[in-house]
């Protein structure tokens, strides 16, 4: 997968404050919450958290919710995961990788076209020509060496080139942060799936394994680890970089004004 110049800076940036917030002198924590031991320090200000705010009502029970999946992810999938990767060869879970990233641009394809991007829909189309062909089925991606790059779109990004906007911040059970325009987009995409496998007369048991292949795999090629930053600020960082990367997303990889205004990460805080 090809991550763009300018989401990798995003990552990175946002990496970084998580790091320099987290390691900073924090007084111990009790029943308050992170951003009120933060603000009753001496050596920061309100405003240095700003870059952190984000609209979400619900931050009560997505902060539960996000408990829960930490401890899930910890206690349950991570130890399928490191399962799969000790049984399975690196070089088996490169091509169902592979294969499902090709049925993958088949959706991103009809987005393309649903958001009226003729050259970037036909970009998309012929990566899929080519690995369906020389890449046997997707298994392999030349597509990729020839320059055709692999892209994402879902039905939330659509909704938003047309103007609908996230609504508040949500986290989801097992499948972790989003937001209500893509909430309603992950159910549009799974109905449009549901729909396909009845017309090609897939199994519904067939459907379901590979689901649950490609979410395996999904997770399995994803870095990020709950609590692997040791940080009472996780869960705002975690949500800044969701949001941030999705209206990145939205606008093919361009900084919105207001993201141009946010403070820079590398600045030194002053006491």
């Amino acid at each position: 997968m090809v991550i763009p110049k300018k989401l990798r800076l995003l990552l990175a940036a946002g990496l970084a404050a998580l790091f320099l917030v987290g390691c900073a002198g924090q007084p111990k924590m009790d029943s308050a919450s992170p951003r009120a031991v933060y603000e009753g320090s001496s050596h920061f200000e309100r405003r240095d958290l700003a870059f952190l705010d984000a609209y979400d009502p619900l931050e009560s029970m997505n902060r539960r919710i996000y408990r829960f999946n930490t401890v899930v992810d910890n206690h349950v999938i991570e130890p399928v995961i490191d399962f799969y990767k000790g049984v399975v060869p690196l070089f088996v879970r490169d091509r169902i990788s592979n294969f499902f990233s090709n049925i993958d641009d088949v959706r991103v394809m009809i987005h393309c076209f649903l958001q009226g991007k003729p050259e970037k829909t036909g970009k998309v189309l012929a990566r899929v020509m080519v690995n369906s062909t020389a890449g046997i089925l997707g298994f392999w991606d030349p597509a990729t060496d020839e320059g055709l790059i692999k892209y994402h779109e879902d039905f939330g990004q659509t909704l938003g080139v047309y103007g609908v906007p996230p609504g508040f911040y949500l986290i989801i059970p097992i499948l972790g942060p989003s937001n209500l325009r893509d909430a309603t987009g992950r159910v549009a995409d799974s109905f449009g799936q549901t729909l396909a496998v009845d017309q090609l007369n897939i199994h519904p048991a067939t459907d379901l394994a590979f689901t649950l292949v490609d979410g395996l795999q999904l997770r399995a090629s994803l870095p990020f680890s709950y609590g692997d930053f040791d940080s009472p600020f996780e869960y705002e960082v975690v949500r800044t970089l969701y949001l941030d990367l999705r209206q990145l997303l939205v606008n093919d990889g361009e900084f919105t004004e207001e993201q141009r205004k946010l403070p820079k990460r590398n600045q030194e805080i002053q006491p």
